[in-house]
């Protein structure tokens, strides 16, 4: 008799269990079972211009009949069917400049979605602001009796290619394209011997990016930018022992599209007038050689790099007897020009001729 009691008490309880379950889920259960389709995964997206490409895996759910890509806080959207292919590559287009995020939903044939918030991922279209901030590979020009030569910076793996357009001896235009990504030097052997300026265009893809951006960019060419070697003419008219460095390896560098300061190769491997002390290499300090020319290679001054005058007084002054000209035929720079010390004296007298090599 306890025993009968003892199991109907355990009936009683486990009756009065199950109302008060089916009582706190029936709301949920109200519509029916909800059922989601199979999540897209592996979401990746790459920058385009004005568009954004998604790739992604779809899962191995064969009810799966369309995928609807959102973004804008659901306000817009794409549709695209499904495939039999497991990853998927689809471009929303017509995106204005700035960044997305995108939520990729599958649908199977009942309609059935797969879970809401699972398959986010952010993107950007690209346009004219990120071209706008894009720089043409940096490259340095000099001439050379061999031709123009171009010497180009490392850059990173970002940059594609760079093209150079410029003008040939024979008149046409020329153009030659640039892969290498690591720091080289090229020569434009059949450039104008008057080429004033060539046209860099440098190619850009973003990382995972589906489409090419440009830099563009004219450079000035400074004809009389190269290496040299210089003979001619010192006099020190206070110190006889002080003469001229010739043959004298320089280097004519540009700080400006007219402006040219002389380096001493031999002696300083900077901007200093080198000389000879009694036979031995020397140079004058706080003298360095600047020409300014004009349009047509004419040198129209020159001045002291370190002041005019610098601190011990010494300055630089063109003499006007000279050719002062550089001729971008023979590649040849003739100028005349004094340091002067104290004040405007004549200490010094330069006649120099500069041969390319």
């Amino acid at each position: 008799m306890k025993n009968i009691m003892y199991a109907l008490l355990l009936t009683v309880t486990g009756l009065g269990a199950c109302t008060k379950m089916d009582h706190e889920y029936a709301p949920y259960l109200a519509s029916g079972e909800i059922f989601y389709t199979g999540v897209p995964t592996n979401l990746e997206a790459h920058p385009g211009r004005g568009r954004v490409e998604l790739q992604f895996t779809r899962s191995k759910d064969p009810n799966i009949t369309r995928f609807v890509i959102y973004w804008n806080n659901r306000s817009s959207s794409l549709e695209v069917p499904a495939s039999d292919s497991v990853i998927r590559k689809v471009i929303v287009p017509n995106l204005p400049e700035g960044e997305y995020a995108f939520e990729v939903v599958a649908y199977d044939k009942a309609g059935n979605p797969s879970t809401p918030g699972s398959a986010v991922i952010s993107g950007s279209s690209l346009g004219q602001a990120y071209e706008n901030n894009l720089q043409a590979r940096r490259v340095n020009i000099s001439n050379s009796q061999a031709g123009i030569i171009l010497s180009f910076v490392s850059v990173d793996t970002i940059c594609k290619y760079t093209s150079v357009g410029y003008v040939t001896a024979s008149g046409p235009a020329g153009s030659v394209k640039y892969l290498s990504q690591d720091a080289f030097q090229d020569t434009l052997k059949n450039a104008s011997p008057s080429l004033a300026a060539v046209q860099l265009k440098t190619a850009y893809i973003p990382p995972m990016g589906i489409d090419t951006f440009y830099a563009s960019q004219t450079l000035p060419v400074n004809l009389a930018a190269a290496q040299y070697t210089c003979t001619g003419q010192m006099i020190d008219h206070t110190n006889g022992s002080l003469t001229g460095p010739y043959p004298w390896n320089v280097t004519l560098r540009p700080t400006t599209a007219t402006q040219l300061e002389l380096v001493d190769n031999d002696e300083t491997n900077d901007v200093y007038h080198k000389i000879l002390n009694g036979g031995n290499g020397s140079y004058y300090g706080s003298f360095g050689v600047v020409f300014n020319l004009d349009n047509n290679y004419r040198v129209i001054s020159v001045v002291n790099k370190y002041g005019q005058p610098s601190s011990n007084g010494r300055s630089a002054e063109l003499d006007p007897s000279g050719i002062n000209k550089f001729d971008p035929n023979t590649r040849t720079l003739k100028v005349k020009y004094w340091m002067n010390q104290p004040g405007t004296t004549h200490r010094t007298s330069f006649d120099e001729t500069f041969s390319m090599k």
